[in-house]
């Protein structure tokens, strides 16, 4: 249909003076209008411009026939004043610009939860708002995916991505409505005596062979028609025996007709290499451990929004020394502890988890720096002064090695000295004190010495020398 006229609503025009829609895949659809107003219709639009519009544009044929051109909410107007008329300028943006307006931290760490739950649960944050799946992405994460500093339309075109797929915008109806791929399209002919132009866009062809997508140099060949006929992102039509897809529509208003630029590749041509968020690398987000197995450790995020999760994402757990046999520090922290979650890299997958933080507390044990404490939570502790080391249960027993003193060694029960060999003990220049409050006892095998009362002595042979 070729379009003669443009109604509009519900802001109207004396007449339209300027119409341009641009609409292109992973990008919100735009439109740009302008034309003249009453003054009474001037006062009216600035006090209802103020507020949330949906706009719509519709061509009117020759016979009354209409077709919606464009419907998007209104983001930008003027109001200017030329020789005593009023022009009004509208910006519209299709409803998908909703969700390009705040960033979110959310964190994704059941790794059975697929792309399109994902999907889905982000659009219920909008209102009238809905989304198409023109080809399946019930694919599980299986991993940790981390939406960090990312407007949830950035988040989900990079989700997109990782299949090479991308985001529509729906330019035909009110609401936050977008595609996952190519939208069911119309097919199509092109016009005998249609202008059009090829050109081959190698810069993209490497850009996606250098990531190992499958394509080919003619999958990048673009085709750009300019013709009469009103068409939607995903029409389609065959050139040279090969499907050629619209993915990109740039319309403007001349002299009562519309003209299009519409450009086509095919569908592989169309697909795009995953996008990274660049900003994730680097990241260490705070966060509280809930689980430990072995060497990993799984967390919740402090700040997630998507805390209500069953997080069943195991991180590796950083220490100060590791090997792959097993050598190294073995020290996990427990359910409770604050800790990092570090992402090195662009990829949210390879993210683990670094040490503890000091939170504020009352504790003694950190009142010192020169005291170096290793405890449990079982009250099991190490402490290194700086002239002693102490080895304690905190429950009566103790070792103490001090630098003046030398050793000294406390037991709440018995303290039992074994080995396998000789057991020496001796005092170079000091005493000996072995002492009991019931008795003491010295024995080897048969023979021995007990002192209680009085002393006994046990043996084949007693010699006193």
């Amino acid at each position: 249909m070729r379009e003669y006229n443009i109604k509009t609503g519900p802001v109207t025009f004396l007449d339209i003076m300027e119409l341009r829609i641009e609409e292109e895949v992973n990008r919100h659809g735009r439109a740009v209008l302008s034309g003249h107003i009453t003054d009474e219709q001037e006062e009216e639009y600035l006090g209802l411009l103020t507020g949330n519009v949906w706009e719509s544009v519709q061509a009117v044929g020759k016979n009354g026939e209409t077709r919606i051109l464009f419907i998007g909410i209104v983001t930008d107007f003027s109001i200017s004043r030329i020789n005593d008329q009023r022009k009004l300028t509208l910006e519209l943006m299709t409803g998908s610009c909703l969700m390009d307006e705040k960033t979110h931290l959310r964190s994704y760490q059941n790794m059975s939860v697929t792309y399109e739950e994902i999907f889905k649960e982000i659009m219920k944050g909008y209102a009238d708002a809905a989304v198409s799946f023109s080809k399946p992405y019930g694919k599980k994460t299986g991993e940790l995916v981390l939406q960090y500093a990312e407007t949830d339309w950035t988040f989900l075109k990079r989700l997109a991505s990782r299949s090479h797929q991308f985001l529509v915008p729906d330019s035909q109806r009110k609401g936050v409505r977008i595609y996952y791929s190519m939208p069911q399209g119309e097919p199509f002919e092109i016009p005998e005596g249609s202008r059009y132009s090829m050109r081959k866009d190698l810069s993209a062809f490497r850009n996606k062979t250098g990531q190992n997508m499958a394509v080919s140099e003619a999958d990048c060949m673009e085709y750009i028609i300019q013709c009469r006929e009103s068409h939607r992102i995903g029409d389609y039509t065959s050139l040279y025996g090969k499907r050629y897809y619209i993915y990109q529509i740039k319309s403007r208003y001349e002299g009562g007709e519309l003209l299009h630029c519409c450009c086509l590749k095919r569908e592989k041509g169309i697909e795009v290499p995953e996008c990274y968020n660049e900003v994730i690398a680097g990241c260490a987000l705070s966060a509280k451990v809930t689980k430990v197995r072995e060497d990993k450790v799984q967390v919740s995020i402090v700040g997630d929004e998507n805390a209500r999760q069953d997080n069943n994402v195991e991180y590796p757990y950083a220490t100060v020394y590791s090997t792959p046999d097993g050598t190294g520090w073995y020290c996990m922290p427990e359910p409770g502890d604050t800790v990092r979650l570090s992402v090195p890299q662009k990829a949210e997958r390879d993210a683990f988890v670094v040490s503890s933080v000091h939170m504020d507390t009352n504790s003694a044990d950190r009142k010192n720096p020169s005291h170096k404490v290793f405890k449990s939570k079982y009250q099991k502790e190490v402490r290194f002064t700086p002239d002693s080391i102490v080895i304690t249960n905190n429950k009566g027993t103790r070792i103490e090695l001090t630098d003046k003193e030398g050793i000294h060694i406390v037991s709440e029960h018995s303290v039992m000295l074994e080995a396998a060999e000789d057991l020496t003990i001796s005092s170079d220049t000091g005493s000996l004190i072995v002492s009991g409050d019931s008795f003491v006892n010295f024995r080897q095998k048969g023979t021995s010495i007990q002192l209680d009362d009085e002393i006994s002595f046990v043996g084949g042979n007693l010699k006193i020398q």
